[in-house]
């Protein structure tokens, strides 16, 4: 009977060491996520299912949003423009990718073009914050023909920007927010062809 407890006694000194090393050795670690934004557990885990399911980071780091049955891509661009301009957002540049390669080879392509979007001061206060939210800039969404001819938009998906690291200070975690919201309602409205 003594020596079972001696070997229990055993097992559990040897997991109080074994959590005490790991806690040593992952001490910094530990801090650096405790210090994260709030959302940045759950921004994470999404990333992490959409690549478990994917097997892209690509995918699993943009929102899609297919065009609706009936929208076509024509509808599509219109009611993205008027809904920029309806929230007071530039459309600071547009990028025919698909007609550019058509010139160049001279051979048929589906259909890729790249709206940019921008709210200047927004882009202003994040550069502010952080010069490597320079290469986030200016918001982009994609208009893109599938292989089997269907149509979705793509962007990317903010809440890593947004909720990836440490909180934001607060103005700013306000403005980047709304330009979320007005991105997402952008893509939302000319998916369905919502005016």
């Amino acid at each position: 009977m003594g020596a079972i407890r001696n070997v229990f006694a055993l097992i559990g000194l040897l997991a109080v060491i074994g959590v005490v090393y790991l806690y040593v050795a992952f001490e910094e670690d530990i801090q650096a996520i405790r210090s994260l934004d709030p959302g940045a557990q759950q921004t994470y885990a999404q990333m992490w299912e959409r690549l478990k399911e994917t097997g892209a980071s690509a995918d699993a780091t943009v929102w899609k949003v297919p065009l609706e049955e009936g929208i076509g891509p024509d509808e599509a661009e219109q009611t993205m423009n008027f809904v920029a301009n309806e929230h007071n957002i530039m459309n600071v540049g547009e990028l025919p990718l698909s007609e550019q390669v058509e010139l160049m080879t001279g051979e048929e392509q589906r259909l890729l073009k790249i709206f940019q979007y921008c709210d200047p001061r927004t882009a202003m206060q994040m550069v502010e914050y952080s010069d490597a939210f320079s290469a986030y800039l200016p918001c982009r969404i994609a208009l893109v023909e599938d292989r089997q001819g269907g149509y979705a938009l793509y962007s990317l998906n903010m809440d890593l920007m947004i909720h990836g690291g440490e909180t934001l200070p607060p103005d700013l975690l306000e403005e980047a927010n709304e330009v979320k919201r007005i991105i997402r309602d952008i893509m939302e409205r000319a998916a369905s062809g919502e005016f």
